[in-house]
């Protein structure tokens, strides 16, 4: 599950840094509107709630983990997971910075400034919602696919070094 989350926030970001090219020569000054506009572009895009996703995959998954191997600590348990909620939020505030700064670097505030006005547009918000449901499908197809290529490109390798006369 974390890999799921991890797997949406980078097509996230892949999604957000696929738009038009755009055109940045040396490094201009970060100004505060033009990290904001990038922060907005990373929360509007999905990255912030697939952050968001990993404390609580955290928490389901160890509930399950320790709440059934363990059950007379379930109250504890509770107690220290909620307790670490804050802990969780801070961290992922603390890469949304990271990632703004880099959604900064890489995409000027005019440009940004359009990619916000999209995810707010009625087709930007469909997209998004669209894009959950996608990213959903894709990961269920793209971890056997990954698989068969990894297998099929190792045995095509393995093939190929055995006509140069390597044995594998």
């Amino acid at each position: 599950m974390i890999r799921h989350s991890l797997a949406s926030a980078a097509l996230g970001l892949a999604l957000i840094l696929s738009a038009p090219a755009f055109a940045q020569t040396a490094a201009p000054a970060i100004t505060p509107s033009h990290l904001q506009l990038a922060r907005e572009a990373a929360e509007l895009t999905g990255i912030s709630s697939s952050l968001e996703s990993i404390y609580t995959e955290f928490s389901e998954r160890t509930k399950q983990l320790v709440g059934t191997t363990r059950p007379e600590l379930k109250k504890d348990m509770d107690a220290v997971i909620d307790a670490l909620k804050p802990e969780a939020d801070a961290k992922r505030a603390e890469i949304m910075v990271t990632a703004s700064e880099i959604f900064a670097r890489k995409i000027n505030e005019a440009d940004l400034k359009e990619v916000v006005a999209f995810f707010k547009s009625p087709v930007g918000q469909r997209y998004n919602a669209a894009r959950t449901k996608a990213i959903d499908e894709i990961y269920v197809v793209l971890e056997p696919w990954s698989i068969n290529t990894s297998n099929f490109l190792f045995d095509r390798f393995t093939q190929e070094m055995r006509k140069r006369g390597h044995q594998m």
